[in-house]
């Protein structure tokens, strides 16, 4: 058997190429192996969501905490304003009262009585505390610190109530805009009045708006347009805008 041939030593070139060669399987490898890695995947994938969680938790605490800050400060104002009101005697501070509570007087809304008898507010809708105080005979000084903490109350309560109605009625409101300008009735005395009220109203509660005065207004206005559109449209256009209305019976419509 003839010998075998003795492996002739690699040359320098060839032993540069190897570890080359050698390195980039390495590389190659640790690459591999980093993708396959679920951990790592569901690592990143973990600490993503929990700093997505962590963003959309701060926002909600901003958006919280800028709400709180806006209603406290609806508050000071409301006792500041309460600080200048009610400046008169007994007798004059009851009639004020009376007049807050009757108002808006000949208005297509409830009045700030009404309005919170409906929101279940009966002590502030009576100013129980005042007029109690008032039939008792009570000092001026007396009846005019229970005023002074009567209003900001009472205000503050009118303003969710003002909104609330409001934003009870803005998707109906919404569908009769929308059949309006599909039904091109834009053109038919008062209903082109109510897209603008919608809008106005959408915004106010939208913003969670705490101006009264506004918040009434809106109500009015889109009272106002709703009622005078309907007035105006054929009993079919009626139905279609603003929907049967409730207790009409089947054979009422024939």
């Amino acid at each position: 058997m003839g010998k075998n041939n003795p492996r002739k030593p690699s040359s320098p070139e060839a032993k540069k190429q190897a570890a080359i060669w050698c390195a980039i399987a390495i590389i190659a490898v640790a690459v591999m192996i980093l993708i396959a890695n679920p951990w790592k995947q569901q690592s990143a994938t973990t600490t993503q969501a929990s700093q997505t969680t962590q963003s959309q938790s701060g926002e909600k605490h901003k958006a919280k905490q800028k709400r709180k800050g806006k209603t406290q400060a609806t508050s000071d104002s409301l006792e500041q304003k309460a600080q200048t009101m009610f400046t008169g005697d007994a007798e004059q501070i009851s009639n004020d009262v009376r007049d807050l509570l009757n108002a808006p007087e000949n208005s297509n809304v409830d009045t700030l009585s009404t309005l919170l008898y409906r929101h279940g507010q009966q002590d502030l809708a009576e100013a129980s505390d005042l007029y109690d105080a008032v039939g008792k005979e009570e000092d001026d000084e007396t009846i005019r610190a229970l005023a002074r903490e009567w209003y900001p109350q009472a205000m503050r309560a009118a303003i969710d109530a003002r909104r609330s109605d409001l934003s009870d009625g803005l998707d109906n409101t919404a569908k009769s805009v929308e059949t309006i300008q599909q039904d091109n009735l834009e053109n038919t005395q008062g209903c082109g009045d109510i897209k603008n009220a919608y809008e106005t109203a959408k915004q106010l509660v939208d913003s969670k708006s705490d101006d009264y005065d506004a918040l009434t207004k809106a109500q009015q206005d889109l009272t106002a347009a709703t009622s005078g559109c309907a007035t105006n449209l054929d009993p079919k256009d009626l139905e279609k805008v603003f929907g049967q209305p409730q207790g009409t019976l089947k054979e009422d419509k024939e």
